[in-house]
């Protein structure tokens, strides 16, 4: 019996991507903590620090589903993805040269569109190339715990301790470094899927969008992924606030909670795709979609500490849906040569709505209605997407194959 390698290519590739996610969150979402910093600079309104963030969201939108769309075209995905790498680390380091809020607006606007096909890229790739039993895990872990781990808890520290050593303009500085790093790994040991070689559009040949959307799973992960975003980016966002706005917490409680969170997060992104790989996709996301509509009512009605932030921890489950309905069914519901764009679609429109309109939409009704209602609003997006989930069609291979024996059989018996 041949031993199977520990370190085989899924494994390496699903490293990678993790590294690779991971920074992009952890650069992405940087400038959340040198704001502070960059505020006495600058004198920044909190209208404009709000609008900083939308306008990455904005062209993150737009060149999420473009980039799939070059990524699907061209002959070499591995060059397409080191391309973007270096070219964010490039305007994130030009970051620390910005003198004024125009300017940074500008740099916003320039990183959401060369961040954006990153995602949609490494989430193709690694769905075409993962076994059909790890789909699920390896874009669970690369998204959900890259994101996590990166984002929400390396990046206040080591950012803020750079920036407080040094400067802000220096934290910009440095993050030029891991993207050269990455984009050199990625074009030494990344292969171009042969999946998609196999079955992969010509030069000439025109990818059809309509031949994508026209799937029932495609249209229906775009709705559950817009709502996903919209739960995640509100709750995120407004927690905080209403915790310690309105709950009365401390600074230091509140980011107990919010740190809580960030650990499930980290450990369910993994754990909820896993389980999918096993137990199918859309059962998986109607189970855990109820976790996403109780989490932001047990910040409302909840007062104890301690049991908010078990609560918390557990119910943070339901964001493992996010890259099971993001990545995985996307790819299993359309011909891997639109792997690419069809994850793009998903993410693109999703980052619209939820990492762009929503902020938006969100403090306006907390500005007539308080700190509650981005809550509810984040309550009644995960329970649209929760009812969404009942009408997508299983795409988990082993259980499609299930269906079709068992309706093969079906037909014999009655022949």
């Amino acid at each position: 019996m041949e031993k199977r390698k520990f370190w085989s290519y899924e494994n390496k590739l699903t490293a990678i991507f993790f590294f690779s996610i991971g920074f992009v969150f952890f650069d992405r979402l940087a400038i959340n903590y040198l704001i502070p910093f960059m505020q006495e600079d600058f004198s920044l309104t909190n209208t404009q620090i709000g609008l900083v963030s939308a306008a990455l969201a904005l062209t993150w939108s737009i060149s999420g589903p473009l980039g799939g769309y070059i990524s699907d075209k061209a002959k070499s995905k591995k060059a397409v993805l080191a391309t973007f790498v270096v070219l964010f680390s490039v305007v994130s380091l030009s970051h620390g040269f910005v003198g004024s809020f125009a300017m940074l607006f500008v740099l916003r606007l320039v990183m959401g569109i060369v961040e954006g096909p990153i995602i949609p890229i490494t989430q193709s790739i690694i769905a075409v190339e993962s076994s059909e039993n790890r789909r699920g895990f390896n874009t669970g872990f690369t998204m959900n715990t890259g994101n996590a781990v990166f984002g929400s808890f390396l990046a206040p520290l080591v950012i803020v301790a750079l920036a407080n050593a040094f400067d802000w303009h220096t934290a910009f500085y440095l993050t030029i470094i891991p993207g050269i790093i990455l984009s050199m790994v990625i074009l030494k040991f990344v292969k171009n899927p042969k999946k998609l070689e196999q079955v992969g559009t010509s030069e000439n040949e025109k990818i059809n969008f309509k031949e994508v959307i026209k799937h029932r799973n495609i249209w229906l992960s775009i709705i559950i992924f817009s709502c996903f975003m919209t739960f995640l980016m509100a709750f995120s966002i407004y927690t905080p606030l209403f915790l310690v706005n309105v709950k009365g917490v401390s600074s230091s409680t509140m980011s107990l909670i919010m740190a809580a969170f960030g650990a499930g997060y980290a450990i369910f992104g993994i754990v909820i795709p896993a389980f999918s790989d096993r137990l199918g996709r859309k059962p998986i996301s109607i189970i855990f979609g109820i976790c996403s509509i109780l989490l932001p009512f047990s910040l409302i009605f909840v007062d104890s500490v301690s049991m908010l932030m078990i609560l918390v921890f557990f119910l943070s489950a339901g964001s493992g849906v996010g890259s099971i309905v993001m990545s995985a069914v996307p790819v299993e519901s359309v011909p891997f040569k639109f792997a690419g764009v069809a994850v793009g679609l998903v993410i693109g429109i999703g980052e619209l709505f939820g990492g762009f309109l929503n902020p938006i939409l969100s403090g306006m009704a907390a500005d007539n209605w308080g700190l509650t209602a981005p809550l509810v609003i984040s309550s009644s997006a995960a329970f649209l997407a929760f009812l969404c989930s009942f009408f997508m069609i299983e795409s988990l291979p082993s259980k499609v194959r299930e269906t079709e024996e068992q309706e093969l059989g079906t037909s014999s018996v009655t022949v």
